[in-house]
């Protein structure tokens, strides 16, 4: 299969529309939640931004559903934007139905290049994904949440899975089919984006107050993984989260590869 082509396009949108699962928050098996555990959800200092942030991504992915022509990948961008609804959705009916307080944060304004929009914002799912796939497994080897909270977490995580599998076959589907000439400025585009969606995280975490939420993770779950430990889970489970879907479809490389360089210095 040439990356690029009329197939190409064909593979990654059907992935992605035959693989969604239909299914609204309150339907979910939320479980009963002690006191304790409630309140140590409550003192994470991300539920603002993370509410915002699914709303922002909803906002700008059905923006640039609405002016792409190509009735598949129209289609496909419009589920994707629908799903960041539903992650949204269900991070506020959890946190009513737990009665966790959180601020609405407001709107920032739509940027006017949709597609770029789209690139950076794929970017920031990929880096944020590779840690939320380590993240959601240490909660699960330990005791400090009830596994039945854990698992409402599941599909919902592996959906991102499908996210950036989408992402990373539409980035070289726009880079592909453009002229070769401009095929490198798209890819220094596409590592622009990496780059600005990587500061944009770090300045975040800054304002949330200067840690970065999988040390704060790890803290709170008192695990006792190192730094190098902790990475090499998340290669690991990147890895399985992509397994499942069709080998033809190119895996997100990028942060992986940066991992595996940070790992091999520490």
């Amino acid at each position: 299969m040439e990356l690029g082509s009329h197939e190409h396009k064909e593979l990654f949108c059907r992935f992605f529309i035959d693989t969604h699962k239909p299914f609204l928050p309150e339907e979910l098996p939320w479980p009963d939640l002690d006191k304790a555990t409630i309140e140590k959800l409550a003192n994470f200092p991300i539920w603002d931004y993370a509410v915002h942030t699914e709303r922002q991504v909803f906002d700008k992915l059905t923006a640039y559903s609405e002016e792409v022509f190509d009735p598949l990948l129209k289609e496909a961008l419009a589920l994707q934007a629908y799903e960041e609804k539903r992650h949204s959705d269900i991070l506020r009916y959890f946190l009513n139905h737990y009665n966790i307080p959180f601020n609405e944060v407001p709107d920032k304004p739509m940027p006017s290049n949709l597609e770029w929009c789209f690139m950076s914002t794929g970017a920031g799912e990929c880096i944020d994904s590779f840690f939320a796939f380590g993240f959601l497994e240490i909660s699960k080897r330990t005791d400090d949440y009830p596994i039945e909270l854990i698992e409402v977490m599941e599909p919902i995580v592996q959906e991102e899975a499908r996210h950036i599998l989408f992402i990373q076959n539409w980035l070289l589907y726009q880079r592909r089919k453009r002229p070769y000439i401009l095929q490198g400025i798209h890819f220094l585009m596409t590592m622009w984006a990496f780059w600005s969606a990587g500061w944009s995280r770090l300045m975040d975490l800054k304002n949330l107050g200067g840690s970065a939420f999988t040390m704060l993770a790890r803290d709170y779950e008192n695990s006792s993984l190192s730094p190098k430990d902790f990475i090499n889970l998340c290669l690991r489970e990147h890895k399985r989260r992509l397994a499942p879907y069709d080998t033809r479809l190119v895996r997100p490389k990028l942060i992986p590869r940066i991992m595996n360089s940070v790992v091999f210095f520490l």
